[in-house]
């Protein structure tokens, strides 16, 4: 008895899995240097949720986790055009880090203090996309959309900052600017290739 509920339990769980379907892409980015891999699950016929890993790699490097839900209007999840949601968070290095901001005053003593050379950006986006799936399992995806990430935080602590506000507020300006070029651009464009399981 105990034999055939396993295989009752086996197989009713093989047919549940195999009933699923997941996909696993990736892609690059061109203009800003980043690795970026996804892994989708679908459920039910037009709903789908995954995660997305973005590793930057120049810049403002540093790693990037995202959610995403999305629902499928061909009333088909491994195919056709979608409206797609994110949110998440990163961890990214300043541009200007602890290396390059060492100042010293006329005794030569260094003026330079900082709160760490990380900072942590939250935000989340929308867009639109469209997935084509080959009957071999090959998956292309693009998706195109808007973003909203939290700039970096300040990188001075308040005695620095009083002490030196102009060169403080100079490096914390380049700092935001050049992630709101980089990984906190505004606008989303997305190329991925991989595989539907």
């Amino acid at each position: 008895m105990k034999k055939i509920i396993l295989l009752l339990f086996i197989g009713a769980l093989t047919f549940n899995v195999s009933a699923q379907s997941n996909s696993l892409t990736a892609g690059l980015g061109l203009l800003n240097a980043k690795v970026r891999i996804q892994y989708e699950h679908g459920f039910g016929d037009i709903h789908s949720t995954g995660a997305n890993l973005g590793l930057y790699l120049q810049g403002n490097a540093g790693q990037r986790l995202e959610g995403f839900y999305r629902i499928y209007f061909g009333g088909d999840n491994e195919k056709g055009m979608f409206f797609q949601a994110t949110a998440g968070a990163g961890m990214f290095s300043y541009i200007f880090g602890e290396d390059d901001l060492l100042i010293s005053d006329a005794s030569g003593n260094f003026l330079y203090n900082d709160d760490g050379d990380k900072f942590t950006s939250f935000g989340g986006s929308i867009g639109m996309g469209g997935k084509v799936t080959s009957r071999g399992g090959f998956v292309f995806e693009s998706t195109i959309g808007f973003q909203i990430w939290t700039p970096p935080s300040s990188n001075f602590n308040e005695a620095y900052i009083e002490g030196n506000p102009t060169y403080a507020d100079l490096n914390d300006g380049v700092n935001t600017v050049l992630y709101y070029l980089g990984p906190g651009f505004p606008l989303r464009f997305q190329m991925k290739f991989g595989y539907n399981f």
